[in-house]
């Protein structure tokens, strides 16, 4: 028995947020796949069942009419390069309709929130990688009508700087959208965020293993739900959207039995309609048996009261509950919620409050004048930051260095108190109310009790990779327009709230309402707030250097460093280095070398 990756588990820490359109379903003439197996990744433990589940899945979409493409670390090295000259090559025919990248072997997800497939040259090259965070973002320029991501890879948290240090490459070209097409991109995961996915020995064999998930994907088309199958052209198929729930039941069935210790739990998100297939019906049918079970994804839409992470909530309201009780989702969310009296405690027009750890040094430019206090508490410490002068701008970036020498980089916004939680050396929420001398103040109050709980909800959604939107077109669509109405009213209040929902929109592919949300944010605070100028294009090609009119110079959100290069943003030179010195974190968390990057790019004027 053996995992996918080579990395301590950790805690599930960043949100990656998603939403797209119904097309027929492709031709097999107009059909491709990438299949990818490493079983030997740098000087990583040696896999069994990566390169043989590369042959089994290459194997099943030959037979199903897809022109295959097979690399695998036997007897050459994969690299890179090749990934991509093979996806380039299918993408610049312009006559796909469907194209299928499946990789097993190494996995994890680095300090930035990107999710990383090891090659055969990495850790030693950090090139030698792919970065599916990002080539996913690119996949909705393809042209393509569906491309469908099949990762058997443990999702683990980057444990070194060695590691976090690979981002890998992009393997889609970045080319400009074809008109009238826009792609649905669905995303079949072998675990959660944080956890490892296994292979095992096969029972009939001495010296064969396989990955549970591939073996589970495989067995759908083998022998299915009797609810998963439509006939399409006369012929049994499995629609894409139908293998979730069969995949959330049967791979932690297989992990368990072949050891009561194993735990696994699949991820998915499907944005294509029915009945948009991979494969067809092989063997007879199997009994639907029990309806499926509730997710996190079912608890997260349940507690927004919005169809987010996959739509209508499954199962009993019993049975959601208790799923958001032992996932410790209440429990996350509780802690953000515990935190909102801080920031009464802040007279200021402006400032921060923070929980969960002192403050030792706030660092801006020159000019802003700052004061600060810390909490002499050891069980529960806590500080207070007043920004005292702002020389009459909206905004301004502060860095705050916490006891143990970490820190986060964070925007000042005039007439907005920030409220920040810190916990185990991360900062896992951010908030803003406004001040006492806000216009606004009143409003806030009124609904003080109703916003911190949309908040905190949204927030911890987030935390655990589930605060996205899927399905089909109308769905998607219906889902965005639930999920404006409810934070449209209050992102004046809380702008946190119009960031965590332009990421939704942008990882989602609505890139028209990532826009919309920069100019009402734009329009309530007379300045950009970095990732969501960034997610709506506005940074896009811009020199790094000098004002750019968006506060502060670097995401808040570490998602949002993995997605600076899709975006075409580029960071000021003086703090480049810091993103290596990224812990993993929801928000933006550098250690003591990054924090020292960037109060000295701050002290020296080199960044705004």
């Amino acid at each position: 028995m053996q995992r996918r990756d080579f990395l301590g588990v950790s805690l599930s820490l960043a949100g990656a947020l998603a939403i797209r359109a119904t097309h027929g379903q492709p031709l097999p003439s107009n059909r491709a796949a990438v299949v990818i197996g490493v079983d030997k990744a740098g000087d990583f433990p040696t896999l069994k069942a990566a390169r043989s589940g590369a042959r089994s899945m290459a194997a099943f979409l030959t037979a199903e009419g897809f022109d295959v493409k097979l690399l695998v670390d036997d007897p050459n090295p994969v690299k890179a390069a090749d990934i991509k000259a093979v996806v380039k090559t299918f993408v610049e025919l312009g006559t796909l309709d469907q194209l299928v990248i499946y990789f097993a072997g190494h996995g994890f997800v680095n300090s930035s929130s990107a999710e990383i497939w090891m090659l055969s040259g990495a850790p030693d090259d950090a090139d030698e990688a792919v970065s599916l965070t990002e080539s996913r973002a690119l996949a909705h320029r393809s042209g393509i009508t569906n491309v469908v991501f099949i990762s058997d890879a443990c999702r683990s948290i980057a444990d070194s700087v060695r590691t976090a240090s690979v981002r890998g490459q992009i393997v889609f070209p970045n080319k400009s959208p074809r008109a009238n097409v826009v792609p649905d991109v669905d995303q079949f995961l072998a675990t959660r965020i944080g956890d490892p996915a296994w292979e095992v020995a096969v029972r009939a064999s001495r010296t064969d293993s396989e990955g549970i998930y591939t073996a589970c994907f495989l067995e759908a088309f083998k022998s299915p739900y009797s609810t998963m199958v439509e006939m399409v052209d006369g012929k049994p198929v499995i629609p894409n959207r139908r293998l979730r729930h069969y995949l959330e039941a049967e791979v932690p069935k297989r992990a368990q039995a072949a050891s009561i210790t194993l735990n696994q739990l699949p991820d998915a998100e499907i944005c294509s309609d029915e009945p948009t297939y991979i494969g067809h019906v092989a063997s007879a049918q199997r009994s639907a048996g029990a309806g499926p079970a509730p997710t996190l994804s079912d608890v997260a839409a349940t507690a927004v009261g919005a169809p987010i992470g996959g739509g209508t909530p499954q199962g009993p309201a019993a049975s959601v509950e208790s799923l958001a009780t032992r996932s410790g989702f209440n429990g996350a969310r509780n802690t953000i919620i515990e935190a909102r009296g801080l920031p009464a405690k802040v007279s200021a027009r402006s400032g921060f409050a923070v929980s969960g750890q002192r403050v030792v040094a706030v660092t801006a430019k020159p000019e802003v004048k700052i004061e600060f206090v810390s909490s002499s508490d050891a069980v529960a410490p806590s500080a207070l930051v007043e920004i005292t002068d702002l020389k009459g701008m909206r905004a301004a970036s502060v860095a705050l260095r916490f006891a143990d020498g970490s820190g986060t980089v964070i925007a000042v916004l005039d007439e907005y108190i920030g409220n920040i939680v810190v916990d185990d050396g991360r900062v896992t929420n951010v908030s803003y109310v406004p001040s006492r001398q806000s216009p606004m103040r009143g409003m806030y109050e009124s609904e003080a009790k109703r916003l911190d709980q949309l908040h905190a909800t949204v927030a911890t959604a987030a935390r655990f990779g589930v605060f996205r939107i899927e399905g089909p077109k109308a769905v998607r669509d219906s889902a965005a327009a639930q999920m404006a109405d409810r934070i449209r009213m209050l992102k004046g209040i809380d702008p946190t709230l119009g960031i965590y929902a332009a990421y939704a929109y942008a990882d989602a592919g609505l890139f028209e309402k990532a826009r919309s949300v920069r100019g009402y944010m734009r329009g309530d605070l007379g300045v950009d707030i970095f990732d969501v100028a960034m997610l709506s294009g506005e940074l896009s090609g811009k020199p790094p250097e000098g004002p750019r009119g968006a506060y502060p110079f670097c995401p808040m959100l570490s998602q949002g460093f993995a997605l600076l290069r899709v975006n075409d943003v580029r960071l000021a030179e003086s703090i480049v280095a810091a993103r290596d010195h990224l812990r993993p974190s929801l928000w933006t968390t550098f250690d003591k070398d990054g924090m020292q990057i960037v109060e000295k790019a701050l002290r020296d004027g080199r960044v705004a």
